[in-house]
């Protein structure tokens, strides 16, 4: 089956909706085998996700999230919680197919190494942690870029890509966080568990100057078009996609903020 790969950008978007959107993409690949859409998307405001099946009160200190406006949403993937602020999110859907994507260890291995690609071109060296240390995330009540998983990507053996995935019979979502800088401050009081700050880096960490956003984006898109030899068409969401989102975000939501009630 030949793919024909498109890529997206929304910025500035409600937690709720995010999850929606990723939803409703996967959906578009679902029913369109020969798609693969890459995601590129901000928070606004910024929230917390947390894996599927996860409790924000084992996780998140609820009451700080309300009255300082982080809302907390269920993402349909596993893992652990992620607090998502200054950082640029991806997300990958596709169908399994013969060529690119015959499991979800080849997907993670073939989305990482286009990662990775993308990072080298911002002069960023990182790694594939490839070897998992500890409980399974989703099963911790610890952050997730406090936790050491095969599908890290590692500056130093710092994780600077965090990710998951949620496969079916026939298709897959994976997506994960680039951090560009971290509050701690921020982190300390909305985990329960104070963040493990010596395995988690950031681009604000690493460079002298954080890229603008455009920079970013278009060097991880040079960096997928690279690694799978084919280029990544852009494309914009359709009325009807985000109105089918609109219709599910609210069941993403697990904590409102204290202007949303």
């Amino acid at each position: 089956m030949t793919k024909k790969f498109l890529f997206v950008i929304t910025r500035d978007i409600s937690p709720e909706m995010n999850m929606a959107i990723d939803s409703v993409v996967w959906n578009k690949t679902k029913e369109n085998a020969e798609l693969g859409i890459l995601r590129f998307y901000t928070w606004k405001p910024s929230g917390v996700s947390l894996g599927a099946n996860q409790k924000p009160e084992d996780l998140v200190d609820i009451e700080f999230c309300k009255k300082n406006k982080i809302p907390v949403v269920a993402r349909v993937t596993g893992g652990s919680a992620i607090f998502h602020d200054r950082e640029i999110t991806y997300s990958f859907c596709s169908t399994n197919d013969e060529k690119f994507f015959t499991g979800p260890l080849t997907s993670y291995e073939k989305i990482c190494g286009a990662l990775k690609l993308g990072l080298e071109k911002l002069g960023i060296k990182v790694e594939w942690r490839g070897q998992s240390i500890g409980k399974e995330p989703s099963l911790t009540n610890r952050d997730c870029f406090s936790l050491s998983t095969r599908h890290d990507l590692v500056f130093e053996g710092k994780k600077i890509i965090g990710s998951a995935q949620r496969k079916d019979r026939t298709s897959f979502l994976q997506h994960g966080s680039l951090l560009l800088e971290v509050r701690k401050g921020l982190w300390e009081s909305i985990f329960l568990q104070k963040p493990d700050f010596t395995k988690i880096i950031s681009l604000s960490d690493i460079l002298s100057e954080i890229p603008d956003f455009e920079k970013i984006v278009s060097a991880l898109v040079s960096g997928f078009e690279e690694f799978f030899q084919d280029k990544f068409e852009e494309i914009e969401l359709s009325l009807m996609d985000m109105n089918n989102a609109r219709k599910i975000a609210g069941d993403f939501l697990l904590v409102q903020t204290e202007s949303d009630e």
